[in-house]
């Protein structure tokens, strides 16, 4: 009886597309050299990574840690009290280029919170430059990996 009752249920809510995944456009992220782009791609201890911008980037920056799957935001248009942004998000929406250093540091976008070394760990990486990172209309990206220190 119990599991005639579940059946329905799910039957129910499938029907009226509540068990169902969220109808929300997937996010798209472009990956474009005239948008942005990073060089070099492959970076080793004590590398600067520069990043060249487009006129119409957004104000938003993060890299994505895809060994720990792990967010570090770089310019936030609401920044933590306690982070440290690498400049304001005023200012990187009219910036041509950025240098990043082997140093730079990034909020943790995660329960832990607090300012990280962003290439403190070798890995594959992504950089995102968005309007808004934290909404579903995406914005432009470029891969990176940090050698073995």
């Amino acid at each position: 009886m119990m599991n005639r009752v579940l059946f329905f249920i799910f039957a129910f809510m499938s029907s009226h597309g509540i068990a169902e995944e969220s109808d929300a456009p997937e996010t798209i992220w472009l990956e474009s050299d005239e948008m942005v782009s990073c060089t070099p791609r492959e970076l080793s201890r004590g590398d600067v990574l520069r990043v060249n911008l487009s006129g119409s980037h957004g104000k938003e920056l993060a890299l994505y840690r895809h060994d720990e799957s792990l967010w570090l935001f770089l310019v936030v248009s609401s920044p933590p009290s306690t982070m440290k942004p690498l400049m304001s998000s005023q200012r990187f929406e009219n910036v041509k280029q950025i240098e990043i250093a082997s140093t730079t540091t990034g909020y943790r976008w995660d329960n832990k919170g607090g300012n990280e070394t962003i290439f403190s760990k070798p890995g594959k990486y992504t950089l995102y430059v968005s309007e808004n990172l934290e909404s579903e209309g995406g914005g432009y990206k470029c891969e990176l990996f940090v050698k073995n220190r």
